[in-house]
């Protein structure tokens, strides 16, 4: 209840210096994912792009997370012979921990078709860019 108030009193203090309240334009973000491979991802083979994707999920925005530019995780998944994840590491921060967190977190329960080349399902390397970007919503009124 103190973190309402709190939130409550900041908000009415924005408004009476003519800025917009928080709340009035925190919105979930809109987030969009990219997957691609890079050349020298694999090296013991060369992907012409990346294995589609059977399962995947949303990251789950962090509560309490208001964002006001666009934020850009890039994780590195290593996925097996099934096509499972089976490693994520996070390649280029977003700046924000709980943000990376949300992109790893997801990216880790997605599973891709199996790499097979030359008749040989193989372990692969594929990028994953995380885009979480902020939606306005219209103030009240």
């Amino acid at each position: 209840m103190p973190r309402l108030t709190t939130a409550l009193a900041l908000n009415l203090a924005l408004m009476l210096l003519g800025a917009t309240p928080a709340m009035a334009v925190a919105a979930d973000p809109q987030v969009s994912t990219e997957v691609f491979v890079e050349r020298g991802d694999n090296p013991t083979f060369e992907l012409q792009q990346a294995p589609a994707v059977v399962y995947s999920t949303a990251p789950a925005t962090p509560p309490d997370t208001l964002l006001r530019v666009p934020l850009e995780v890039l994780l590195v998944a290593q996925l097996d012979e099934l096509g499972h994840v089976s490693n994520v590491m996070v390649a280029q921060s977003s700046g924000l921990r709980e943000i990376d967190r949300a992109a790893f977190t997801a990216v880790d329960q997605w599973r891709f078709d199996p790499v097979v080349v030359e008749g040989v399902a193989r372990h692969a390397r594929v990028r994953v860019r995380v885009t979480f970007a902020p939606t306005a919503k219209t103030p009240p009124g």
